[in-house]
């Protein structure tokens, strides 16, 4: 198993952990309104969406292959006004097959995005040991919160 490579399951687990770990940071900053990306220098989505809707929107998601070729091709014809229920079902179904040779991106990042920006707590965040302060900016000119990478957010301390 090659942690930079994670297959679905393996990208499917770090969302989780990001989440839980999201929750984390929640419950010891209450006031913090934010929300979840993944994100690297060409682009971002939100962990939350429909797969086939975050990878049609940051196709840089997943590492190149054959698969993601198909992948990105069966997903530009997965347009539900174009296309009747039974191709929808043909094309979720070949979907699935290729699931299992994609690979994700392990360096992708997971990272906060502001509601408000409150700067004093963003400042505090930077610092704060439930986020990867190498991977955030420590400057008060960036606002940037980094939790982690898809490979290592699993693996983050959630308690010190």
């Amino acid at each position: 198993m090659n942690h930079h490579r994670p297959d679905l399951s393996q990208f499917q687990e770090a969302l989780a952990a990001a989440n839980r770990h999201f929750a984390n940071i929640r419950k010891k900053h209450p006031t913090l309104r934010a929300y979840l990306v993944l994100s690297s220098r060409s682009g971002q989505t939100k962990p939350d969406s429909e797969l086939a809707d975050s990878i049609r929107e940051f196709p840089s998601l997943l590492l190149d292959n054959t698969a993601k070729t198909k992948t990105l091709e069966l997903i530009k014809k997965l347009k539900p006004k174009e296309s009747t229920k039974p191709e929808q079902i043909q094309l979720k179904d070949e979907l699935k097959e290729l699931a299992g040779d994609i690979e994700f991106d392990g360096n992708i990042q997971v990272e906060l995005r502001f509601h408000d920006h409150d700067y004093d707590l963003i400042w505090q965040l930077q610092a704060d040991d439930l986020v990867d302060c190498e991977l955030t900016p420590q400057t008060r000119a960036s606002i940037r919160i980094v939790l982690g990478t898809i490979t290592d957010i699993g693996r983050i301390r959630l308690e010190r």
